[in-house]
Order: C-alpha cells, then sequence, then structure tokens
C-alpha cells in the first residue's frame, strides 16, 4: 500500500474508532471524548507511524507503529460493507473489519490514558467489543468442527501434545474430584478428564463451543456440565468450588489480572490450578501468527515473562514448565517442506491428530529441548508454550 494511502487509512480508522466509542459512552464522558477527538493533530515521522497530538485536558502525543495494523480492501468501510451486502458478498464475520477495529480501537485507548481523561466506561466499551469478537470466532470455529472425527485421546496423549501429558502426570487420580474447565473450546480437555474420572464443569464464551463440547462429551459416553460466560467474569455462585481449576490455551486471550481474581476464590483449600498457554517471544512461531490471521483472533495476546510471573506469584507454590523450541522444527516443515497454508489448518491441532507421523521426529528433539531447558535455562522463553501448575493460592495479591 503507498505510503501516503496507508497513513490516510489509519487516521480515518483512529477517527472511527473515536466515532464508535463515543455511541457506546454515558453523555458526560462521550462529550469529554469528543472535545479531545476534535483537538487531534496527524502527522508522519517514519513510514508506517502516525504522530497523534493533543493539547486538551493536558498536553500529549502517541506514536502509532503500523506493524501490527491490516489493511485489507474487503469490508474496510461501512460503505463497501452494503456494496459487498448489495453483490452478496458480505461476510457475516468479517476479519477484515474486526481486525483493523480490535488494533485502531486498542491504540484509542492507550491514547486516552494517555491524555488524563477517565478511561472506565471507554475501557469498558473496548473489552465489549472484544468478548464479542471472541464469541464470533469460536462460535464459527464450533460450527465448522465434525465432532464425530475428534479422537480424545489422542488430543490429550499424543507424544506431540507435551503439555496435557504433563498436566495429566500432575494431576494424578481424577476419579470424583470436581473440575472447573475455563476456556472449554471443542471440549476435548473437559471430555477427557470426565472420562479419567472427573465431574467436569466447563464454561466457554461461545455457545457454540459449550454446545460442541455437550455433542462431543456425549458421543464419548460421559457427562458435563457446560455454562456460558466470559473467563473475567465467571457468574458462578459464589461458594461453588472445585479440587482443579484447568485452562488450556485461554489466558492469552482475557485479561489475565481480573480473570485470575475470578477464579482463586473458587479453587479448594488444597486444590491445583493448571494452564498451559503461548509465549510471546520466538520468532519463528511470531512469523506463524503474522501469517496465520485467520485462524487467530486479533485480541491474543502470547504471555510475556512478566504475566507469567505474575500468575505463578499468585500461589505460594508454583511449578512452570516450558514446552517446544527445536521441535518447532516440525512446523517449519510442515510450512516449507510440505507446503501447507497455516489459514487452512490449524497446525497446533494437526501436530495432535498427526502424531504417528511426527514421531520420529518430534521424540529426540522434544529429549533435545528437555537438555536445553535444563543446561541453558535462559532459552526457556523462546519457547512455544508455558505451563503454570499452581497450589496454595496467596490470601492477598502480590
Amino acid at each position: 500500500m503507498p505510503k501516503k494511502i496507508l497513513y490516510e487509512s489509519a487516521v480515518h480508522q483512529l477517527s472511527a474508532a473515536g466515532w464508535r466509542l463515543q455511541h457506546r459512552l454515558p453523555r458526560n464522558e462521550a462529550d469529554s471524548v469528543a472535545r479531545w477527538m476534535s483537538a487531534l493533530a496527524f502527522d508522519q515521522p517514519a513510514p508506517r507511524q502516525v504522530r497523534v497530538c493533543w493539547t486538551f485536558p493536558q498536553p500529549g502525543e502517541h506514536i502509532v507503529t503500523l506493524k501490527s495494523a491490516r489493511f485489507y480492501t474487503r469490508g474496510d468501510s461501512a460503505t463497501h460493507a452494503v456494496n459487498q451486502e448489495a453483490v452478496g458478498q458480505l461476510f457475516a464475520d468479517d476479519r477484515v473489519m474486526e481486525a483493523n477495529r480490535s488494533f485502531f480501537d486498542s491504540e484509542l485507548l492507550s491514547m486516552l490514558k494517555a491524555s488524563g481523561l477517565p478511561t472506565r466506561g471507554a475501557s469498558a466499551a473496548c473489552d465489549e467489543r472484544r468478548k464479542l469478537a471472541e464469541e464470533n470466532f469460536h462460535d464459527e470455529w464450533a460450527a465448522s468442527e465434525d465432532v464425530a472425527s475428534i479422537d480424545i485421546r489422542r488430543r490429550n496423549e499424543a507424544c506431540t501434545a507435551p503439555e496435557m501429558r504433563h498436566i495429566r502426570s500432575v494431576l494424578g487420580d481424577l476419579g470424583g474430584r470436581e473440575l472447573l474447565d475455563v476456556g472449554c473450546g471443542l471440549g476435548e480437555a473437559s471430555v477427557y478428564f470426565a472420562l479419567e474420572g472427573a465431574a467436569v464443569t466447563a464454561t466457554d464464551i461461545s455457545p457454540g463451543m459449550c454446545a460442541t463440547a455437550q455433542k462431543l462429551a456425549g458421543l464419548n459416553g460421559v457427562n458435563l456440565r457446560t455454562h456460558v460466560s466470559a473467563v473475567e467474569d465467571l457468574g458462578l455462585p459464589h461458594d461453588r468450588q472445585f479440587d482443579i481449576i484447568y485452562t488450556g490455551n485461554t489466558l492469552h486471550h482475557a485479561d489475565i489480572e481480573a480473570m485470575m481474581d475470578q477464579l482463586l476464590p473458587h479453587l479448594k483449600l488444597g486444590g491445583v490450578f493448571v494452564s498451559w498457554d503461548p509465549v510471546a517471544y520466538n520468532p519463528v512461531i511470531n512469523l506463524y501468527r503474522a501469517l496465520a490471521t485467520k485462524v487467530r483472533t486479533p485480541d491474543e495476546h502470547p504471555l510475556r515473562l512478566r504475566d507469567v510471573r505474575a500468575i505463578a506469584s499468585r500461589f505460594e507454590q508454583a511449578e512452570v514448565r516450558w514446552f517446544w523450541l527445536t521441535t518447532l522444527l516440525v512446523f517449519i516443515w510442515m510450512a516449507v517442506g510440505q507446503g501447507r497454508s497455516p489459514n487452512k489448518e490449524r497446525y497446533w491441532k494437526k501436530v495432535i491428530d498427526e502424531a504417528d507421523q511426527w514421531a520420529r521426529i518430534y521424540r529426540p528433539l522434544e529429549a533435545i529441548d528437555r537438555k536445553l531447558f535444563q543446561w541453558l535455562p535462559f532459552l526457556r522463553p523462546l519457547s512455544w508454550n508455558v505451563a503454570i501448575v499452581g497450589r496454595r493460592p496467596r490470601p492477598s495479591r502480590p
């Protein structure tokens, strides 16, 4: 995209983000945001950058780096969307518009915070938009799955599912234990834990995912309780507690601090918290993230070291384990050697379903990873995923 058009598009998107926000705020906050927006000045200090300056309520500026922005032709404006609809080309879930909205809403919120304006209402409005986008994305994903083809044992016990193998070994006997699966997705982990003897309650922001989890449970002859809710607002009875709280591949979709505040009061004395999520630093995985835009939501935020430390610090006893370093050669071969599109397949699912195919490569590389993590611990943050096991929550947030 030519530099001038890129700059003008960014200015337009920031203005559109302000307009959307004003229509979702109380009148007094909306008036303040409108006054602030009317005094904004824009310039371009460097390629793919936009500088935004303001004088109200106090002088300030913010640099928007467009490296993470996504500009496409389809669905980039309301008028374009109307034209698409007229010829039958409008997609119900427009990833183009959603990606742009997510990026520029976030940038606008950062600017509002820097300006000194009250941002509680703005933060709530942006959070509501994020939750709706997550719900729609995962509803669509659930509708596209062939549930009958899911092999529960393989999805959780394959050699290429090291996170779940580790978590299963930590949990021990599950017979009769109450387990909460937060962000259950399709229900593979929920159903697996139920097959292992746990009494499982599964929650997800997506009604479609909860329905799919119930269907998967029925196909495997177990029962689940499902509950539709965002992870930052579970809506469970205050006195409802569990022996185990499990959350897999979910923290990086959520406000981590708010999520932990919600979860820990539901953990029984002597209970255990287990999670696994992607990490932010590996260049191979970051390239994959940049390419795989159609199988990811724009609001995902892989864990940074400060996030890992913050989660671990919520417990008196915490264990952190790292997974996938040299083993990422499997993903490189999928993309380069086999020419498989990261937007047509979810690599992290396929590598488990095809575990038998990859075992001869994966197993020796996994052994190398274990030695590297032991001998060169500074390499651990370059992993793809991290698992955290926490016991004895601290009585107050550190």
